[in-house]
């Protein structure tokens, strides 16, 4: 029994990506899985889980992605499908397109921000 109990966790932990600091990667990155950024990424994310900028993360490029927890900077566009969380001491140039938006005190964004939302946008077209 306490092999399969194992197994399962090892299979939840493995889903999760990591790029860890001090690690440098160029291009585009294309997951199904949540994914963790402590590195640099110069490119772009594309991910139908979770994605999480830590402290030390920094991206120069787009996110398209359900869900983004920034602690640290983003310079680029960003789409989330679900939620947007700019942490305390996180930094975002850039637009963004969000059904949910979360700024801490402390984080700092400069760009524009997009809200579609379908009761909205069916009231205009009337």
């Amino acid at each position: 029994m306490t092999d399969k109990k194992q197994t399962s966790t090892d299979q939840v932990v493995s889903n999760i990506n990591r790029i860890c600091e001090n690690t440098k990667i160029t291009g585009t990155i294309e997951t199904t899985g949540d994914i963790r950024i402590d590195g640099i990424l110069d490119g772009s994310v594309v991910s139908t889980g979770r994605v999480v900028i830590g402290l030390k993360g920094k991206i120069k490029g787009d996110l398209h992605c359900s869900y983004i927890d920034v602690s640290g900077k983003i310079k680029g566009n960003i789409i989330a499908n679900d939620v947007l969380i700019l942490k305390e001491k996180s930094v975002l140039v850039g637009e963004i397109t969000v059904q949910k938006l979360i700024i801490e005190s402390g984080a700092t964004f400069n760009g524009l921000c997009k809200m579609p939302n379908n009761e909205t946008d069916n009231n205009n077209e009337k």
